[in-house]
């Protein structure tokens, strides 16, 4: 009989958007799938009572040490080593580089590689690039220490094969992601459109505003589209309220776009019911990024019916297939004409929606979190 071995789960993302989802849902999971081992999972202060365990192998241990900080790297170590782990599961790439026993990561993407994040950031520009440099000796160590590095596209594990290419390719482990159910069933009641300031008709983006998301072409894009082919709708860009968004609604203002082009995130938390509020209510969902490691949001939006145009970049390509319309992203004006013929073709915007919902049905988080289970199993020598 195999002996229990306890599991600990970096979670302390969760409550945040990005990598909180993704840990949310393999814990959700794994509490489904694993009914022998012990669990121990570790949460900031922010997600700690959002987060109620179901299955009685696991724990919740408080560890509330920012990602990216020198404390992480003791402070949160000794809290590890507390709990005498057989195997620690990081859905990340910041490990504490000390920490000497079994590990198994999830890393996203390289995207950080070859964006920059400079302009968004409030810290001094040299101690920015030291932290650049740290970056990239944890994300290699991290790759060099764990048993097996689970990525969710074949163009992250192409990424990571270009990369380090001394690395064994064995190592990496696909496994794709999927919609949050959350999302699809937590409706707002209330007039989301009249509480944001938005007007029917409008085009949706909804994502972090990044360098790679390349808003400043989609905005320029939106210009044309309004210029050239008369759209008299809004576009409506949700996220959070940094430097890069405030940047993005001063450019709009400069573009003369102010009244057209809507930032609620900037006044408002937008919540998840109204953000399926909003997808429920769009003429379309558009997403320009130059580069992705899964790119989930257009997923969400094919699971609510809403079609979606989105740059022709390698991720994009493998995920998507030919339930969306492609545009180049670094060209406005091939842009604009390819959200102009979706707006103006009812027969292929809805030949697209319903490719869409055949496209979803191939991603789901509960085969991610089995492909997890397997590879924790694997690591922990535990027949499957």
């Amino acid at each position: 009989m195999e002996m229990q071995k306890t599991i600990g789960i970096d979670a302390r993302f969760l409550g945040d958007a990005g990598p909180g989802r993704y840990v949310k849902n393999i814990v959700e999971n794994l509490e489904n799938l694993d009914t022998k081992n012990n669990y121990v999972i570790f949460l900031r202060e922010k997600g700690f009572d959002s987060y109620q365990p179901h299955n009685l192998n696991f724990k919740k241990v408080l560890a509330d040490y920012h990602w990216y900080t020198f404390e992480e790297q003791l402070g949160y170590l000794r809290v590890l080593l507390e709990e005498k782990l057989d195997l620690y599961y990081v859905p990340h790439f910041n490990i504490p580089v000390l920490y000497p026993k079994k590990l198994v990561t999830a890393i996203p993407d390289l995207i950080m590689h070859t964006y920059s994040t400079e302009r968004g950031t409030t810290l001094p520009k040299l101690y920015f690039k030291f932290k650049k440099i740290v970056y990239r000796m944890v994300v290699l160590w991290a790759v060099i220490r764990s048993k097996r590095v689970i990525v969710p596209s074949n163009d992250v594990m192409s990424d990571f094969k270009k990369l380090l290419p001394f690395v064994n390719e064995k190592k990496y482990v696909l496994a794709y992601e999927g919609v949050d159910p959350v999302l699809l069933s937590n409706d707002s009641n209330e007039d989301v459109l009249t509480k944001l300031n938005i007007q029917k008709p409008y085009i949706l983006f909804i994502s972090s505003m990044y360098e790679h998301k390349n808003v400043t072409r989609l905005l320029t894009a939106f210009k044309i589209l309004k210029e050239k082919y008369g759209y008299a709708g809004q576009l409506v860009l949700v996220g959070k309220k940094d430097n890069f968004s405030k940047s993005y609604s001063e450019l709009s203002q400069k573009l003369g776009l102010s009244d057209s082009v809507k930032f609620p995130g900037l006044d408002n938390y937008v919540t998840d019911s109204e953000t399926l509020y909003l997808r429920k209510n769009a003429d379309m969902y558009v997403f320009p990024s130059l580069k992705e490691g899964f790119s989930l949001t257009p997923l969400e939006a094919q699971s609510l019916g809403l079609v979606c145009a989105i740059s022709d970049i390698p991720c994009h390509r493998e995920i998507y297939e030919d339930s969306v319309l492609y545009f180049d992203p670094y060209d406005e004006e091939h842009m604009a004409l390819k959200i102009e013929t979706l707006l103006k073709s009812p027969r292929l915007k809805d030949e697209l929606i319903q490719r869409g919902f055949e496209q979803v049905k191939k991603y789901s988080w509960v085969s991610t979190a089995e492909i997890t289970f397997d590879v924790i199993k694997e690591a922990l020598g535990q027949n499957s």
